[in-house]
């Protein structure tokens, strides 16, 4: 619906499609437009705020590329709510641009770090039989891809996942899979090196063994110490 207040005319100096937005989310946010809601038609928008249609256009891309609505031609904009993975996906872009500056990998290995030690440590603490048993599971399917690095890679990642997904927090499991995808090439670059699979592996094996003991600080103790051992077979150490 549209909202009634008075004194809504844009006239601030900055760009005019930034104050709409900025107006627009502060509705969606109050509720006075719920998911699934229509936005007011452009031309609705150019009277209430007093902006060109171009600015109301400008206001609902960015709209857009934030997540908060969706556009069909010739139908009014819809409000929607993004979910935690649609928010972490809106930073892929950016994040793929950071990995590739100077210093972007070790950045983000120093994110991956904070986030996995975490996330076992939650992990081994919430952990029930049947998670362990399906970790355990994941982890014969990482002992049988030895000797290939995509398969191997395949299972590495899904081992890391399924300790995230112990603790059923969207939004952990949403950052901890973009980050994990986002050093993908960092992951198969070093696997592919002598002995680094076998020795992830073992590694792995450690992270399991602290998890199914219900030990947190081992847990996180283990999987520290197999990202600083990534971490330095990257860099060439």
């Amino acid at each position: 619906m549209l909202n009634d207040q008075s004194n809504r005319r844009i006239s601030k100096p900055r760009r005019m499609s930034e104050d709409l937005v900025e107006i627009l989310t502060t509705d969606i946010r109050n509720g006075i437009y719920e998911e699934g809601d229509s936005l007011p038609s452009e031309r609705t928008m150019v009277e209430e705020f007093g902006v060109s249609r171009i600015t109301v256009r400008e206001a609902l891309a960015s709209l857009e590329r934030s997540g908060l609505i969706a556009q069909h031609p010739g139908m009014r904009a819809k409000v929607r709510i993004p979910d935690s993975a649609t928010v972490v996906e809106m930073l892929s872009g950016a994040a793929t641009l950071q990995l590739a500056q100077s210093g972007g990998v070790e950045h983000f290995q120093d994110v991956r770090t904070l986030v996995e030690t975490g996330v076992v440590q939650l992990a081994a603490e919430r952990i029930d039989d049947t998670q362990i048993a399906h970790l355990r599971e994941l982890l014969a399917q990482n002992q049988a891809s030895l000797g290939d690095v995509e398969q191997f890679a395949r299972t590495d990642m899904a081992f890391h996942a399924a300790i995230a997904e112990v603790l059923a927090n969207p939004i952990i499991l949403a950052f901890y899979l973009a980050v994990d995808r986002w050093l993908s090439d960092v992951r198969r670059t070093t696997l592919a090196r002598d002995g680094q699979m076998e020795t992830a592996f073992a590694a792995h094996c450690d992270i399991f063994k602290a998890i199914e003991t219900r030990n947190p600080r081992d847990a996180q103790i283990a999987m520290r110490a197999h990202i600083e051992q990534v971490n330095r077979v990257y860099g060439g150490g």
